[in-house]
């Protein structure tokens, strides 16, 4: 138990605006019960943090991102129902908390990301990978297993149902480049923690009530019928529109100038 009272999810400032959270739980960063409930517990430190506005994801260990789920733990306490609930329950609470963050959310991949660690990816917002080695994919079929934490249901929202199931069902790991044409990340780079820094910095200077909401919209609208969507995008319209940070925006495109949203 010594092992793992030591924090695993490590969260410091790193810009202005930008926090960064580093997954150090050698050897390969596995998932296990202990890390979907540091998962949640970290979500409602984020959601505390008002200087925080943009999150970066990375590994400390520069060939795994997240390798997936512990088996030797995940065999040691039985394939039975009730132990295989528990684990399905702690990963979907915990992935779908990642995903409702009121705050954009940014992953550097600079290894491995297979299983539940494409899993865990699959509930960020936006995905930067390396290219070389580093490959991202669900490969749980080829144990004869599937994916449980919502890689199913996430996976072919992103890329679409054809793609998803050759992926899934014939457990292709894939490359950065490949991963980028199919839409799974946001972009193939040499440096992706230089990528996603960048691309949090610039997330960091927008407006966050426009971001939260528009991660609402997402979230709640995206895949029911268009009633529903056009429903929760007026309830965020009129959030939004009756902000501080909408007078500020419109103020200063009238003016000509620089808006000014996250000023003392």
């Amino acid at each position: 138990m010594g092992e793992l009272s030591r924090p695993r999810l490590n969260l410091s400032m790193a810009a202005d605006g930008v926090g960064l959270v580093e997954i150090d739980s050698p050897p390969i960063n596995a998932l296990d019960l202990e890390l979907y409930g540091e998962i949640s517990m970290l979500v409602n430190t984020l959601e505390a943090m008002s200087e925080i506005r943009v999150v970066v994801f990375a590994s400390k260990h520069p060939t795994i991102f997240v390798a997936g789920a512990d088996l030797k733990k995940t065999q040691a306490t039985g394939f039975t129902r009730a132990a295989t609930s528990e684990r399905l329950d702690r990963a979907n609470l915990a992935f779908l908390r990642l995903q409702r963050l009121g705050k954009p959310t940014v992953a550097a991949i600079d290894g491995h990301a297979l299983g539940g660690g494409c899993e865990f990816l699959l509930s960020m917002d936006f995905r930067f990978m390396r290219r070389g080695a580093p490959r991202i994919g669900l490969p749980e079929a080829a144990l004869g297993l599937l994916p449980g934490a919502g890689g199913t249901q996430r996976l072919a929202r992103l890329v679409g149902r054809m793609r998803a199931a050759d992926l899934m069902m014939l457990a292709r790991r894939i490359d950065a480049d490949e991963a980028e044409r199919i839409g799974l990340v946001t972009s193939a780079c040499d440096d992706a923690r230089s990528a996603a820094f960048a691309y949090a910095q610039r997330l960091a200077l927008m407006p966050s009530s426009s971001i939260r909401w528009i991660k609402t919209c997402l979230n709640d609208g995206y895949d029911g019928d268009l009633p529903r969507g056009l429903a929760v995008e007026r309830i965020a319209a009129l959030e939004t529109f009756t902000a501080a940070e909408a007078a500020e925006g419109v103020e200063a495109f009238l003016e000509k100038r620089p808006p000014r949203f996250h000023e003392a």
